[in-house]
């Protein structure tokens, strides 16, 4: 299994405003978790100490973090797997609305949105159990200070909340996501087009004017790629989410459930073949634009590429999030940091006087250009 990620960047549209509208999923699994053996209380796994940690009595237990996780056959993806329903029950907030998927041990389970304590029992199926996962890497606390400076940074926040700005209620969770690893063969034709200018004479007078210059390409490309990424949430914000990027999916664990007690993880809720269908679309796109990259061209008149996959292989994966928010005039702000290297994406208040500002500059600036073309020409 090769060890290096391609680059790839997530797009799309709003996460943060949908994040509280009650069809986010949440799992917090805590069944057949390890115990300490000097006082007999529940491990957590610890993201500082990278080991299982007792809360109580201080004691730590290492935990292997080589049992890599392996590649599943790409035609294993619509078999039916064990799911999490004999551990875990699903609430409802009667708050916010929020979905919540907790252990069947949790008997006093709390929103990890809003923070509310009035959620009820659904009767809804948990889902499939992932078969890997990305463990922790920063601890809360380091990813609460993450947070504050990234908000600082934030430059059309008002600067009263960029002062104040603090995390609340942080709380480590894990996103669902598929990756794939795929053969690709692509062959392809089609006509491009560069531009270039002529001097004619017309009336007798002097004209320059801009041509353009066809040619026509083919040929083929191979390409392995490794770990495309897809998140299995429907409605997360692609393009919030990919600020969070990457993700050290290679150095993924099989699936334990020490690295999940203490934490929470969400469900998936995109089916595996739909997010192989996102992946290839991926796929498609870069391998277009390593094509094009090959040609010196302006334009594109025709391109035709025909791709086929093969020894298709895929992980679903848990990957580490930090879930928190910020208050600012009695409103929430929801943020996200990668619980591996400390990326943070979410959303902030915005400075009505910072973006009128901005504006009106905008105004001035395309009126003095107006301006200068009129008493000066082009």
């Amino acid at each position: 299994m090769s060890r290096e990620n391609e680059p790839f960047e997530e797009t799309a549209g709003a996460e943060e405003d949908r994040v509280l509208s009650g069809t986010e999923k949440e799992i917090h699994v805590d069944a057949n978790v390890s115990k300490c053996p000097t006082c007999g209380a529940n491990l957590v796994y610890s993201p500082t100490l990278k080991k299982l940690h007792c809360e109580y009595c201080g004691g730590n237990v290492d935990i292997d973090l080589t049992d890599y996780a392996e590649e599943v056959p790409f035609d294993r993806l619509t078999h039916t797997y064990e799911d999490w329903s004999t551990e875990t029950r699903i609430f409802a907030c009667s708050n916010c609305g929020a979905r919540t998927i907790v252990s069947r041990k949790d008997i006093a389970p709390v929103c990890p949105y809003c923070g509310a304590h009035n959620i009820v029992e659904q009767k809804d199926l948990v889902g499939l159990k992932p078969n890997a996962v990305l463990p922790f890497l920063i601890d809360a606390k380091t990813a609460a200070e993450k947070f504050k400076a990234w908000a600082r940074r934030r430059f059309f926040a008002p600067r009263k909340y960029k002062k104040s700005a603090k995390a609340e209620k942080i709380r480590g969770n894990y996103f669902p996501a598929f990756t794939f690893d795929s053969d690709t063969f692509s062959s392809y034709n089609g006509r491009l087009g560069k531009y270039y200018t002529v001097t004619v004479r017309r009336n007798g007078k002097t004209y320059t004017e801009q041509r353009i210059r066809y040619f026509y390409i083919s040929g083929t490309y191979s390409k392995f790629f490794n770990d495309v990424l897809i998140y299995a949430n429907r409605n997360k914000d692609e393009k919030t989410m990919g600020k969070l990027l990457p993700f050290a999916t290679d150095y993924a664990q099989k699936y334990n459930d020490d690295f999940i007690y203490g934490f929470g993880a969400s469900q998936y809720e995109k089916e595996g073949t739909e997010c192989w269908g996102e992946a290839q679309g991926k796929m498609r796109e870069y391998v277009k634009n390593a094509i094009l990259a090959q040609y010196t061209y302006d334009i594109i008149d025709s391109l035709n590429i025909n791709m086929s996959f093969g020894r298709v292989t895929y992980k679903y994966m848990l990957l580490p999030v930090y879930i928190g928010h910020s208050k600012y005039r009695k409103k929430l702000y929801n943020f996200f940091v990668n619980g591996q290297n400390g990326n943070v994406a979410g959303k902030t208040p915005v400075s009505p006087v910072k973006v009128t500002a901005l504006v009106l500059l905008g105004l001035l600036v395309v009126v003095g250009i107006g301006l200068l073309i009129y008493f000066f020409g082009d």
